[in-house]
């Protein structure tokens, strides 16, 4: 169980891949073990996609199914959230195939970044990265940047 919360923990860094004609980005070697059980990718917020390892996945259907159903909110965030989701395997050189539905919804062409965010990686397109961290790094970098407890 350790090992597990020490590979999540290392979903860090950003990494650029081109991807291939079918849609494929290889992994870095050190993500693919926090993968091994499976990954899950869905639809992200802020135009990336999420990629999840098996057990914070659990955590965050659970999260999900949590909120109440009566609210159109959790709804909509549940309709998306999971109606948008895939669950696929890495391949045996540590790839992933980037459903086409997906690639689509977020520009997805050629240039993809993988970003670790300590218990996701994102995924984006290489130039809705470089717009999304250029318009943020001078605000977080003067200690304006701050987490809003959500």
């Amino acid at each position: 169980m350790e090992e597990k919360g020490t590979a999540v923990a290392e979903l860090l860094g950003q990494h650029r891949y081109q991807l291939d004609a079918k849609g494929r980005v290889a992994l870095p070697g050190k993500f693919r073990e926090a993968f091994g059980d499976g990954v899950f990718v869905t639809l992200g917020e802020d135009g990336c996609l999420y990629a999840f390892p098996q057990e914070e996945w659990a955590r965050r259907r659970e999260e999900a199914r949590n909120r109440p159903l009566p609210g159109r909110a959790a709804r909509d965030y549940a309709r998306m959230f999971f109606g948008n989701a895939e669950q696929l395997a890495l391949d045996g050189q540590g790839r992933l195939v980037i459903p086409q539905k997906l690639r689509a919804q977020i520009g997805l062409e050629r240039d993809a970044v993988v970003v670790g965010v300590s218990d996701r990686l994102e995924i984006w397109s290489g130039p809705a990265w470089d717009r999304y961290e250029q318009a943020r790094v001078g605000a977080y970098m003067a200690g304006a940047l701050e987490p809003d407890g959500a």
